[in-house]
């Protein structure tokens, strides 16, 4: 009995110790840009610590230094390393038969591994990822047409009850509507196409929408008009890592794999080796179960060579019998129990001031709107005048003098030196001194266009002795409206952005030390690039710019540190407020002008007689429920007790642990 009893238990020091954080690095690749996020692995789930979006400077020439540059900057703001990798690629890089990726696009990976130094997980390609996140999200199977949308390449995948039917990657030009008709040509005729298209991750992915939404198919394609759905880059990256998690859950190496290398067939290539020569090379081995693979390792005692008789084979038999006792009374025998003692209700609202973190991710936006300033241009009408003197003396009119006719302004283009009046050979009239300038329109337009002989006053002289004709006439004056950059337009664009990206942001998971303040962020645009000035001709405008949103966290512990000392005087004596008991919600968050975080919070816990664990647990050790039962009521405080007792044998299923280390107290209140 005793043998059969050591071999079927279970030894809590085998099992393999898995708290330590472990960190990933995904590169999600596309044609022109990449963007590039550390995970950490939590509790088993893959969760996202930071990304960075970043454009290739040399297409994928560059590849090795552009990721160089964004990882590190990365690294440095996590304070963190990461190796190991996994890739995230479009559809349009994988070779469709021989499933790995493209050769050219390969070996600038391979170059970026090695150069880099990092540990190569494999690929996935995204169309995978997006399906999964449907059909997790509305639990059906997905029906539907895929289109995988990058800068110059169009994939095409049809799902017909979660299974692909039909898929097709081809060029892109710019007609969106032949690109898919081209696409599924393949298919046409053969079956009706589902009644719903899903489109992600393109900068003109809107603009493509409302093509194919007003685009009327044949009854040959589609049974009815298809519903249109438009997927978030958000949500394409968090199908990604997804099944990146579960990828990484299904390669968990059993007892007997620990030791062993993932194949290319665990996750997509291999870098640097040939498909057909690891498979070649490698050895099938049969899997061993794990608790085979457990005891394989314990010395294996013939009994044969024994001779179980009399005496020996008693104190054998009780050696065995004692050793599986004491093994189930360290492993298996244990206890929770949950002694109710008198508790006080605290409700109230405190103000707390805490230091904090923060935590940036940033993303490039791109978003253009119409202009709608508006600019007369043109030109000022030019021509010549002759200045009359009807003055005694000589008359000089300097540059800059206003003449001034049909309502309209002129200056002249230079000094004008005009004789004295002479009288005529017979004396019955009075000749005017005269001579010729050059006169400018003040403001543009053909208005200024004036046909000859007209009159001009000179400034505020008298015309009976000072005044200006042209024989000919004036020409050249033009004018036109246009559309120009107004402030407006730049602070629209700004704004739009800001939106989008607080409608868009994905506030980080907290972490065990560290809590997140959903509702208090801060998002400023960085890098900004307007396509034009302001006031510069127009119809459009557009925006390049980075959006950085900043998050603020709190430390878990500090900040409850803070509330349980506010609270001591609120407490009866003798009770005490247990950081498990501690509940309150943050209803109002700041940044003071100390640089300190401001939280006003709504307090609601209970607080419970202090209690001496120590040494009930001193008392309770080995004790049967009866037993319990009355060293408990003896405590006056005592208001009542619950006791699970787990014990693989039966006649110790009434005794608590005689080890107190498996005893585990809880303290509640009724």
């Amino acid at each position: 009995i005793g043998i059969i009893f050591l071999l079927f238990m279970k030894f809590p020091f085998f099992s393999k110790n898995s708290g330590k954080e472990e960190s990933f690095l995904g590169l999600f690749l596309k044609e022109e840009e990449g963007i590039a996020i550390i995970m950490a692995r939590q509790q088993g789930k893959i969760v996202i610590k930071e990304r960075e979006k970043f454009q290739y400077t040399n297409g994928w020439e560059n590849l090795t230094e552009d990721v160089d540059e964004t990882l590190f900057k990365l690294e440095k703001e996590l304070n963190t390393q990461v190796v190991k990798t996994i890739f995230f690629v479009y559809s349009h890089l994988v070779d469709d038969r021989t499933s790995d990726i493209k050769k050219p696009y390969l070996s600038k990976i391979k170059e970026l591994v090695k150069n880099l130094e990092l540990e190569v997980l494999g690929y996935i390609e995204c169309f995978e990822a997006v399906s999964f996140y449907l059909e997790k999200k509305e639990e059906v199977l997905l029906t539907a047409v895929l289109l995988e949308l990058d800068k110059s390449q169009l994939s095409v995948f049809v799902y017909k009850g979660g299974k692909v039917s039909y898929r097709k990657v081809l060029a892109r030009t710019d007609n969106i509507i032949n690109d898919f008709l081209s696409g599924i040509e393949g298919i046409k005729g053969r079956a009706m196409l589902p009644s719903r298209m899903i489109l992600y991750d393109s900068n003109d992915i809107d603009e493509a929408a409302t093509k194919i939404v007003s685009h009327r198919f044949g009854e040959d394609y589609f049974i009815q008009i298809p519903k249109i759905d438009i997927l978030k880059e958000e949500e394409v990256i968090e199908g990604l890592i997804n099944v990146f998690e579960g990828q990484i859950k299904s390669k968990e190496p059993t007892a007997s794999e620990e030791n062993e290398i993932p194949t290319k067939e665990s996750f997509g290539f291999v870098m640097g080796e040939d498909v057909t020569e690891v498979n070649d090379m490698k050895e099938e081995k049969p899997k061993k179960r794990l608790k085979i693979a457990v005891f394989s390792k314990l010395p294996v005692i013939n009994l044969s060579k024994f001779s179980l008789k009399g005496k020996t084979a008693a104190i054998l038999g009780a050696v065995i019998i004692g050793l599986s006792l004491g093994l189930n009374e360290y492993f298996f025998h244990r206890a929770q129990l949950t002694i109710y003692l008198p508790s006080q209700t605290i409700k109230k609202t405190i103000e707390e001031t805490i230091n904090y973190k923060v935590a940036s991710l940033s993303a490039d936006f791109t978003e253009t709107t119409t202009t709608t300033g508006k600019k007369e241009i043109g030109d000022k009408a030019k021509g010549s005048v002759n200045i009359h003197n009807f003055d005694d003396n000589e008359k000089i009119f300097s540059k800059g003098t206003t003449l001034e006719a049909a309502g309209l302004q002129f200056i002249l283009d230079g000094d004008v030196k005009v004789a004295s009046s002479t009288l005529a050979a017979d004396g019955s009239a009075k000749l005017p001194g005269k001579s010729a300038g050059s006169i400018t329109a003040v403001n543009i337009g053909t208005e200024s266009n004036l046909s000859k002989n007209q009159r001009f006053k000179i400034g505020n002289l008298v015309t009976s002795d000072f005044f200006a004709i042209n024989e000919s006439p004036l020409s050249g004056g033009t004018k036109k409206e246009i559309r120009t950059v107004a402030k407006v337009d730049q602070d629209k664009l700004e704004k739009s952005i800001l939106d989008k990206a607080k409608n868009q942001m994905k506030t980080p998971s907290s972490s065990k030390e560290e809590a997140i303040i959903p509702d208090l962020f801060e998002i400023v645009l960085t890098a900004r690039k307007f396509s034009k000035e302001v006031s510069e001709e127009g119809d459009s405008l557009t925006l390049n710019t980075k959006a950085k949103t900043t998050y603020f966290s709190y430390n878990k512990a500090n900040l409850n540190k803070k509330i349980l000392n506010g609270l001591k005087k609120d407490l009866k004596q003798g009770y005490q407020v247990e950081e498990s008991n501690l509940n309150f919600k943050i209803t109002n968050t700041e940044i003071n002008d100390d640089n300190l975080l401001s939280l006003k919070l709504d307090v609601n816990s209970r607080a419970v007689r202090e209690f001496n664990q120590e040494d009930i647990s001193e008392k309770i050790v080995g004790k049967s429920k009866s037993q319990l039962e009355l060293i408990l009521k003896s405590g006056s405080d005592i208001q009542g007790y619950d006791v699970v007792i787990n014990e693989p044998l039966p006649f110790l299923k009434n005794f608590l642990p005689f080890l107190k280390k498996n005893i585990f107290l809880k303290i509640s209140s009724l």
